[in-house]
């Protein structure tokens, strides 16, 4: 550890951390630091590993043939003719320079790079050479070029395929034309002279047909100064090369640079050769190295550095709502989860497996964030991954603000052209129309999203979800339904139905011993549960006894019957009878009219009511009788009573009346002692006598309809009533046993009077043969549940039978008690109901537990079914509806976004309506008028960088040209990596530290990064064991240190066999994959060759396999020649000869060339392991090389494969192929020996040549695979079986990953697929959203030839029958159009871009009052001429006000007088609605105004116009020209207001604004932008 310059080589602790303070305890003994010098110690630490970083893009070795350049046998030419100065004039003057063929080689075979030793020794020297052809050179255009080794142009065909090779791979060209070398020695004393180029011209070299000659094109008109021995030069020797003016010549140019160094001893040769340089990475060292400061200070590196940082990079979860994203291409969820961190300005590594979208997922984060307004930095070292993107984003219409500078394309001309016509491209606008798209998407969405929830939340009672509930219906799918109404079914959670479970079992469990009908069981209502042995032979007792009974009953039935044509037919009839005989026999009520009475209740009601009336009729009458004699009711009771008490109530009106005297005559006569009456003495009993009479009136009415029916007994109301009553209860109890009393009911009475004996005798029987009983039959009675069997309502013949059966099983009574308790368990649960439905409905009661578990999951089902409006509203049509609805619009969607982000961005482009001079719109257009001499890239972009930002806010770079082409002070929101397995990190800092936010983007599972293209030695070409090593990336990297998300949908293969390995073996089975509709076979999936190859060891070349490679080449594009095609080979060398083999087969048969055309959109390829990352085609041909040699020894060496991380090579290899790979090897899986060869690399490669040769058996080998039909649900399963019953072939889960399709209906008679049958179980609700759910599976689906169909189990068990019809129509139709490719492009009926009308920017004019005139018009009344002007001028200045108005007050200049007035009749105008600060009149809670420039001639003076509208207007000019020269903005500012120039006092008031507006600008070299723009 190092503090301020002290080393301690021994271990501490921190044993207490103070705020100033640390203490550090070393072996025992406390030592005190102050932490600033730890803080200090950590940045030196951070500035070391930055310098070690920069180090690594360092190379200034003898190795560089940047510093040391050699000749080499196929890396080098020398252009020998014409000389160097007229060589250089030709490059500066034309584009092409064409190479004179010398035609030494015609014959010339370059299969084999050795087999010409005998033409390397008969070869020219250069001056020979020179001499032969020289004069033959002709055109002015032609150079003649040599090698001293070999043919020239041989050599320049391995630079041109090298740096083809390059500039395909990282977007750089190499390839260079190096005029003058410095010949240099390390020191005086060193004998080695190097040589070091000069000045480097870039090229191209190309060549139409082989037949052709090659051209030299020259790619840019800059000429380089060699940048890696310059600052070789100035760092080693302190001597600082002039750049090349292109004003002056070459030949003064070398002289300078000789007179240079010169005092080196060192000396130029003018020649010029053609070879391949890599220097770019100096501008990468330089960047590191100058701007380290910034670097260190940039969260994302700090983070890199090893610094605890929290920003941007936490990884906590964001509980936010969901984000409505402005995907402009499809997403799937796990591409969307990325997405929504790039918009919440996360940063984080995104692990982009083979096919999984990456480069789609990259459009929409950088679509997501120009949305959002940030800036981004997209980097790829690899051209062709930045090329998907940017045409992806070419394809959404975003490519206008996007700008490439990806190395080669970074043409100046080009750029500047390409600014100024985006800066004057049409701006958009989002058409009206499209509100109501994404309203019908977001309804659509909401909706399917609804269900899903609706469908699989789990609910509280039940404890399930609406679809586990028909998992669970469908579990019973072969029962049959019950038709049993389940009470309070939405009460009932699950544990109610594992008890009920558990009850129900233990009753089928006593079937056996109780019997299916537990009803018809002897002991059926027995539930007495005291079985001792006392009672159980009690119990015995009783049933002999009651047996006995039953017996005696059915004997005096016969006579019964006979006698009285009564029959008895239960025990309760037999004791209702006796009683009926013992009433009858005594009774004189009774008779046979009686016994036909059928509404005994309403008879007994008269009785009672008789009873009643007699009690006051025989009260009245008792009274009566006490005073009168029996004349007394012959008067009319109620008529005299009334007179008495109403006509004669007073005295005077019975004083003279004769009609009371006779009244009172006629009662007196009546009276027993015939004394005179009393007023009240009559009018008292003459009420008793109106009582009696009117009682005895109703008495008389009800007893005549009774009165015939009862016997001698019935005396009136002198008729004992309670006896009356109490028989005729008796009889009406003994009516309820249903007794047959008809034949006794139609007797006359005379015959029933003579059946009484009879009756008596019948009683004496019953209490003989019955009665005696009744002990034992009341015991028995007790112990049984009438309410479960009634043995006194039961036949007597069953009855007798059940005793005796009951006596004859009695020892099952304890069996049977424990059974009546499960009954009552059952009864509690409400279940007995259901088992005895079961049983009178005849179901298979032993399936009682299966039965009720359907009933009542069907019943909950239907219950949420109901109870949602949701589930409710969505049938199958309408279903279907939606689903259609969301996936067309969810497509239409991405056209919206596209529009909202042009709309967006277009509207931050300049105006162009007031540019200022020096600004940069203006410095743009003045480079693009110039015709030569443009600024170089870097510089224009550090001058217009906030306008080349705000025009293309996205930036599309290499690593290296971010170094090259843009300074520190370009900055960005975002920075994107891709393919960030293969880039160092070194390469990768200077975009990092450019960007707020970082995301990596990459593969761990893929190539690392390697030295294959980054060394640019002087030696030829050399095998890959040498070249290639491993080196930690960026992705590795940022990998330990940011949150990490991996996309999982695998879009590439149709095939699913070509993913499954390495899904399998290197992404643990956690690739989402896509089954195709129809089986691996020749030519689609994975295919296995083996020939009989010999692996040359000296060579590392397989000459049969090559071979057989090119026949496969050629059958492919024979069979399948819409496919395109690519060959990867194991090493460089067979990548070589491979090459070398089908351009010789391409001369041979010229037929095919069209399909080797280099323009096409995925042209034929030959690569190697190393350079075939990022490319896909139709077909892959695979070579392996490796095989046995000429000795039949397998040495198990594979190159970089056997190395630690080389499966990742092979990883890359095999997941290139959308439709099919061709493995082509000279062994099989069994040869290679892992006991040998114990890398991970040569196990996979073992395993992939099993799977190849073997199939998916070999997979299986390592996995264990079910034999059986595997199923999602029990739902799938009722589904599959009913398909299966109509015949139909169905396979079940079918694919290789964690996606299956649910139910795969097969073309008839075929082991191919034609209908994806999927439900909405589990697999659909586990899908993240409804995007995954609703479209983009079954679309991906139908890409892959499916017919798809989708079953809602909702519909499924509401309309069963439906639904199934609905199956069995679309499995015909998908049958029927089984070639009929399904077309789900959505076509779009609608544009949603518009241009934007857009206005021509003005400030808006000054409005100047006319003071006089108001005057006039007011009659001179100042206050309203003042409060017109405020109104209409503020903020105005208070000076100019009042010079203004002071004629109003009869005063020629500004008074006292004239300001008190002003100031009174301002307050009395606006009261505190105004407010005066630095001399402005302001109106209080209104907006300053926009600069207001003169109307006519009204031109304020500048002191009279308030700073903060300056201000505005200053930003406004900034707004409209990004950024702007002070200078260029004051002018025309000074413009706008009317001044003719820009004096002191204008140029003050302007500096004052801006300082109003300070914290809202960035003033740099005096040019001012906006901050946050």
């Amino acid at each position: 550890m190092q503090i301020k310059g002290w080393t301690f080589l021994y271990e501490c602790n921190i044993i207490n951390i103070k705020d100033n303070e640390i203490s550090l305890n070393f072996i025992n003994q406390n030592i005190l630091f102050y932490k600033k010098d730890i803080i200090e110690e950590g940045k030196l630490m951070n500035d070391n590993k930055l310098k070690k970083w920069a180090d690594l893009l360092l190379d200034t070795g003898k190795r560089n043939n940047l510093i040391n350049f050699k000749n080499t046998k196929y890396g080098t030419v020398e252009v020998v003719y014409p000389d160097i100065y007229t060589l250089f004039s030709k490059v500066e003057h034309s584009k092409t320079l064409e190479i004179y063929d010398s035609k030494i080689s015609d014959e010339f075979d370059d299969d084999f790079d050795d087999q010409n030793e005998e033409l390397e020794e008969e070869h020219l020297t250069k001056d020979d050479f020179i001499e032969k052809y020289s004069n033959k050179v002709k055109k002015c255009n032609q150079i003649l070029i040599y090698n001293s080794s070999i043919e020239p142009s041989v050599s320049l065909q391995k630079i041109s395929k090298k740096a083809k090779d390059m500039l395909e791979e990282t977007g750089v060209n190499i390839a260079y034309m190096a005029f003058g070398f410095i010949n240099w020695t390390e020191s005086d004393s060193s004998n080695e002279i190097m040589h070091a180029p000069i000045l480097l011209v870039p090229i191209s070299i190309e060549r139409e047909t082989t037949i052709d000659p090659f051209e030299i094109k020259i790619t840019d008109n800059d000429m380089i100064l060699n940048p890696t021995f310059s600052f070789k030069l100035k760092n080693d020797y302190g001597i600082e090369l002039a750049q090349f003016d292109e004003d002056e010549s070459i030949e003064s140019y070398f002289d300078a640079i000789e007179k240079a160094i010169e005092k080196l001893n060192w000396t130029i040769s003018r020649e010029c050769k053609i070879g391949t340089f890599s220097f770019l990475k100096i501008n990468m060292y330089e960047d590191i190295m100058e701007n380290s400061s910034k670097i260190l200070e940039n969260n994302c590196v700090r983070l890199l550095l090893g610094e605890d940082v929290k920003d941007s990079f936490s990884n906590e979860v964001d509980n936010n709502l969901p984000i409505e994203l402005s995907n402009v291409v499809d997403a799937d969820s796990s591409q969307e989860k990325a997405i929504e961190l790039a918009h919440k300005g996360k940063s984080f590594v995104l692990q982009g497996p083979p096919g999984t979208g990456k480069s789609q997922t990259i459009t929409n984060i950088i679509s997501e964030c120009l949305a959002c307004g940030k800036k981004v930095l997209f980097v790829s070292e690899k051209l062709a991954a930045l090329n998907v993107v940017y045409d992806k984003l070419k394809k959404a219409g975003l490519d206008e603000f996007c700008l490439e500078l990806h190395s080669h394309k970074a043409n100046k001309k080009d750029i500047i052209e390409e600014l100024w016509h985006t800066i004057n491209s049409d701006k958009k606008v989002l058409n009206p129309a499209a509100k109501k798209e994404i309203e019908s998407k977001i309804f659509a969405q909401r909706q399917l999203d609804q269900y899903v929830n609706e469908l699989h939340e789990i609910r509280p009672v039940i404890n399930k979800s609406l679809y586990q509930l028909f998992e669970e219906v469908s579990l019973y799918r072969k029962l049959p339904d019950v038709d049993f109404l389940i009470k309070d079914i939405d009460h009932k959670r699950e544990y109610y139905l594992t008890n009920a479970e558990n009850k129900l079992n233990y009753f089928i469990n006593y079937i056996p011993s109780i019997g299916a009908d537990y009803h018809q069981n002897p002991w059926y209502g027995f539930t007495h549960f005291n079985y001792s042995y006392q009672e159980v032979s009690k119990l015995r007792t009783d049933l002999e006894n009651v047996i006995s009974m039953c017996e005696n009953l059915e004997k005096l039935n016969d006579l019964f019957s006979e006698e009285f044509k009564i029959i008895v037919e239960n025990v309760n009839q037999a004791y209702a009878l006796d009683r009926f005989f013992k009433l009858t026999e005594k009774s004189n009520f009774i008779t046979p009219l009686l016994l036909k009475e059928t509404d005994f209740d309403e008879f007994i009601n008269k009785c009672k009511q008789m009873y009643e009336l007699s009690k006051i009729i025989l009260d009245n009458k008792n009274k009566l009788d006490e005073v009168f004699d029996e004349d007394v009711y012959k008067l009319d009771g109620s008529l005299t009573y009334k007179k008495l008490t109403r006509q004669f109530s007073n005295f005077f009106s019975r004083l003279f009346s004769g009609e009371y005297r006779r009244i009172l005559k006629e009662l007196r006569l009546c009276k027993k002692d015939g004394k005179k009456l009393k007023y009240k003495f009559a009018a008292s009993y003459m009420e008793f006598l109106s009582i009696y009479q009117e009682k005895l009136q109703e008495f008389m009415l009800i007893e005549k309809d009774i009165k015939d029916k009862l016997g001698k007994a019935y005396k009136g109301i002198n008729t004992d009533f309670d006896i009356l009553l109490s028989e005729v209860k008796e009889l009406q109890s003994i009516y309820t046993f249903e007794i047959d009393f008809s034949f006794l009911a139609n007797l006359s009475v005379n015959d029933y009077e003579n059946k009484k004996e009879e009756f008596a005798s019948a009683s004496g029987l019953l209490n003989s043969k019955i009665n005696i009983y009744k002990d034992s039959e009341e015991a028995i009675c007790n112990k049984f549940d009438l309410s479960e069997y009634n043995v006194r309502t039961a036949k007597i013949n069953l009855l007798h039978r059940k005793y005796k059966d009951c006596l004859d099983n009695i020892d099952n009574i304890d069996n049977w008690c424990e059974f009546v308790k499960l009954l009552s368990d059952l009864k509690d649960l409400e279940l007995r109901e259901f088992i005895d439905y079961l049983i009178n409905n005849n179901f298979n009661v032993e399936k009682v537990t299966l039965l009720y578990k359907k009933a009542f999951y069907t019943q909950w089902a239907h219950y949420i079914l109901h109870s949602s409006n949701v589930l409710q509203s969505l049938s199958r049509v309408k279903h279907d509806e939606l689903v259609n609805t969301f996936m067309s619009k969810d497509a239409i969607n991405f056209e919206i976004n596209k529009v909202k982000i042009k709309e967006f961005l277009s509207a931050q482009r300049p105006n162009m309506d007031m540019i200022a001079q020096g600004s940069a719109v203006s410095i743009l257009a003045r480079e693009r008028e110039k015709k030569r001499k443009q600024k170089p890239i870097r510089t224009l972009f550090s001058e217009i960088g906030d306008l080349v930002q705000t025009l293309k806010p996205c930036f599309l770079m290499s690593p290296l040209s971010v170094s090259t082409y843009l300074d520190k002070n370009i900055e960005f929101d975002v920075v994107v990596f891709d393919e960030a397995s293969q880039i160092f990190p070194q390469d990768a800092l200077g975009a990092i530290y450019r960007g707020k936010q970082l995301i990596v983007v990459g593969d761990s599972k893929q190539m690392p990064p390697s030295n294959f293209f980054n060394s640019m030695s002087m030696q030829d070409d050399t095998d890959e064991d040498d070249d290639i090593s491993n080196f930690e990336s960026i992705l590795d990297i940022c990998a330990t240190v940011l949150p990490q998300k991996r996309l999982k949908w695998h879009y590439r293969s149709r095939y699913e066999q070509l993913i499954a390995f390495s899904n399998k073996n290197f992404y643990d089975n956690d690739l989402i994959t896509f089954p195709s509709s129809k089986k691996d076979g020749s030519g689609t999936g994975v295919n296995y060759y083996y020939v009989d190859g010999v692996f040359d060891r000296k060579s590392r070349q397989n000459l049969v396999e090559a071979e057989k490679i090119v026949d496969l080449v050629f059958e492919n594009i024979e069979k399948y020649p819409e496919r395109s095609l690519g060959v990867v080979a194991f090493s460089i060398s067979q990548q070589n000869l491979i090459d070398r083999l089908i351009s010789k087969r391409r001369k041979k048969d010229p037929s095919k060339e069209s399909f080797f055309k280099y323009d096409k959109n995925e042209p034929f390829f030959v690569k190697n392991l190393e350079t075939v990352q990022g490319d896909e085609r139709d077909t892959i041909i695979f070579s392996i090389a490796y095989g046995k040699d000429s000795q039949g020894r397998l040495l198990l060496n594979f190159g970089p494969l056997n190395r630690e991380g080389g499966e990742r090579r092979l990883n890359v290899a095999i997941t290139r192929a959308k439709v099919n790979v061709q493995v082509v090897s000279s062994m099989h899986y069994a040869d290679i020996d892992l006991t040998k060869a114990q890398s991970n690399g040569a196990r996979l490669l073992r395993e992939y040549l099993d799977y190849a040769e073997n199939g998916t058996i070999a997979l299986e080998r390592s996995i264990s695979v079910s034999k059986f039909d595997k199923y999602d649900s029990e739902f799938e399963t009722e589904v599959c079986e009913f398909l299966r019953e109509n015949g139909y072939s169905v396979d079940t889960q079918v694919g290789c990953s964690s996606f299956k399709i649910d139910l795969g209906l097969k073309v008839p008679n075929s082991s191919n697929y034609v209908l994806a049958i999927e439900c909405d179980g589990a697999s659909y609700h586990s899908s993240k959203n409804s995007r995954d759910r609703d479209r983009l599976r079954q679309e991906i689906l139908e890409n892959m030839g499916w017919k798809f169909y989708r079953i809602w189990s909702t519909d499924w068990f509401r309309n069963n029958k439906i639904e199934k019809k609905n199956l069995l129509d679309a499995v015909k139709k998908a049958i029927e159009n089984i070639n009929v490719k399904v077309n789900n492009k959505i076509t779009l009926d609608e544009v949603f871009e518009e241009n934007a009308e857009v206005k021509s920017f003005e400030f808006p004019k000054y409005e100047k009052v006319d003071e006089e005139i108001l005057s006039v018009k007011y009659k001179r009344n100042a206050f309203r001429v003042i409060k017109e002007i405020v109104e209409t001028e503020a903020p105005i200045s208070e000076e100019w006000l009042l010079k203004r108005i002071s004629f109003l007050f009869n005063r020629e200049k500004v008074t006292s007088v004239v300001k008190d007035e002003c100031n009174r009749l301002l307050k009395n105008c606006f009261g505190d609605k105004i407010i005066k600060r630095d001399g402005f009149i302001y109106k209080k809670d209104e907006a300053i105004p926009m600069l207001r420039v003169p109307q006519n001639k009204d031109v304020r003076d500048i002191k009279y116009i308030a700073l903060e509208e300056i201000a505005l207007g200053i930003k406004e000019v900034i707004k409209q020209n990004i950024t702007v020269n002070k200078n260029g903005l004051f002018r025309l500012l000074a413009q706008q207001l009317g001044f003719s120039r820009l004096g002191d006092a204008i140029i003050e008031r302007f500096e004052d604004s801006l300082k109003i507006i300070a914290k809202e600008i960035v003033v740099e070299n005096d040019n001012i932008s906006l901050k946050n723009r």
